[in-house]
């Protein structure tokens, strides 16, 4: 006896089929399509739990030293809620059209200079043309450099300006030292920017490569050993972490981290924000004040400096040198993808394959090629790129180790 079907005919059946697996894929469509918004508001329900959470353990656990509200206390904390520590640097746009304009004025000058050096050339005399050709470049190129100096100008005058507006962030540590940088009437423009960009925000004045939220975490896991040193009121931060043998789980890590990280404002930080801290990290912040004299600075002797090294079995560290060299040094800035230097990407293979086959490096060792790049960069200038652009003063700012370092980082590359 045949089965008794729902569907008898065969059309009806393949109608049912497609019209079941249509709906099917409506459904999964619509799965897919709310799925993302979903996970959003999970994210969020997440993270609110999360800083709630963190609130509690702050107010419990850190609010003595940092403030109720996280703007610190005067020689005891730095504040948390606070725009230097999320990156935002009041005075960012002036450095950085100043640093422009500066590099600016060095090629412009330098190609006056190529032009002048062929108008005034006895061996092979310009055409009339020519020399009429080379003072209307110059008489350009002038122009350009009066409207760089005027960037650089205005830039200057508006960072004081805005500097003044803050005296009192500034009295409350915001830009360390920034009185010991500069001369009476601040015109010391090259030792200020280098100032700057090391201190525009806490992490480049730390010299911390990672983002905000490893910096907070690591912080809070391991404490600052010998903070105590730098914060005379207090006993310092001490470690906070369960792997650090102290009471937090790494959930409530990340809790706390997520509770001081909401502070941020981004874009929106403003004036009263600064003023509203009460005390801002200090230098040597995350270790102890030195007890001895300082290091020497390395120099500009290229052999004295490597026979240094030998004696006093100076080894690099190609880790630390990476940081040095992207952050505390902003080599990266010129060297990345050969924006106005050679690429740091095959730094090794260009100095053993081509720089070294040059009769004047004759005897060189890659590593007393690299050493003399940096501190006596205008000795010698790849072809292609303009002289006077790299800082000459690496030699004045390093100590041994280092140079070391950041040597070793470039061996690598």
């Amino acid at each position: 006896m045949g089965r008794l079907l729902f569907i008898r005919s065969i059309e009806g059946r393949v109608l049912a089929g497609i019209t079941m697996f249509v709906g099917m894929m409506i459904l999964v469509g619509w799965v897919a399509i709310n799925e993302e918004a979903r996970m959003q508001a999970f994210v969020r329900q997440h993270t609110g739990r999360s800083i709630e959470r963190g609130a509690e353990l702050f107010g419990s656990l850190c609010s003595e030293c940092h403030g109720e509200e996280g703007y610190g206390a005067k020689d005891r904390a730095p504040g948390l809620n606070n725009p230097h520590l999320f990156g935002y640097d009041p005075v960012g746009a002036q450095t950085a059209a100043i640093t422009n304009a500066n590099r600016t004025l060095v090629r412009l000058n330098k190609d006056i200079e190529t032009l002048l050096a062929e108008l005034t050339d006895e061996q092979n005399p310009p055409s009339v043309e020519r020399q009429n050709e080379i003072v209307a470049e110059i008489a350009d190129l002038e122009a350009q450099i009066e409207e760089q100096q005027l960037v650089i100008e205005t830039a200057v005058a508006e960072r004081i300006g805005i500097l003044g507006t803050l005296s009192t962030a500034v009295e409350n540590g915001l830009f360390p030292l920034w009185d010991t940088i500069v001369d009476s009437d601040r015109t010391a423009i090259s030792e200020v920017e280098v100032f700057f960009n090391n201190n525009g925000t806490r992490l480049a004045q730390v010299g911390w490569a990672g983002d905000l939220h490893g910096y907070v975490v690591t912080t809070l896991i391991h404490g600052r050993p010998g903070s105590g040193n730098v914060w005379l009121s207090s006993e310092g931060m001490a470690p906070w972490s369960q792997l650090a043998g102290a009471q937090l789980r790494q959930d409530q890590i990340e809790d706390l981290a997520a509770y001081i990280l909401n502070w941020d404002k981004g874009a929106n930080w403003t004036a009263a924000d600064y003023l509203a801290v009460g005390q801002y990290g200090k230098p040597l912040a995350d270790g102890s004040l030195p007890t001895g004299p300082q290091p020497e600075k390395t120099g500009t002797d290229v052999l004295g400096i490597l026979a240094r090294w030998q004696e006093d079995e100076i080894v690099g560290s190609a880790t630390s040198g990476e940081l040095l060299y992207d952050v505390r040094f902003g080599c990266t800035d010129c060297h990345r993808n050969a924006a106005s230097a050679p690429d740091t990407v095959g730094t090794l293979s260009r100095i053993q394959n081509e720089r070294l086959a040059e009769a004047r490096f004759a005897g060189y060792t890659v590593e007393q090629y690299i050493v003399e790049s940096i501190v006596l960069p205008g000795d010698y200038v790849v072809d292609g790129y303009n002289s006077g652009l790299m800082p000459d003063n690496f030699g004045a700012r390093m100590i041994d180790q280092e140079l070391a370092d950041v040597v070793a980082y470039l061996m690598t590359q």
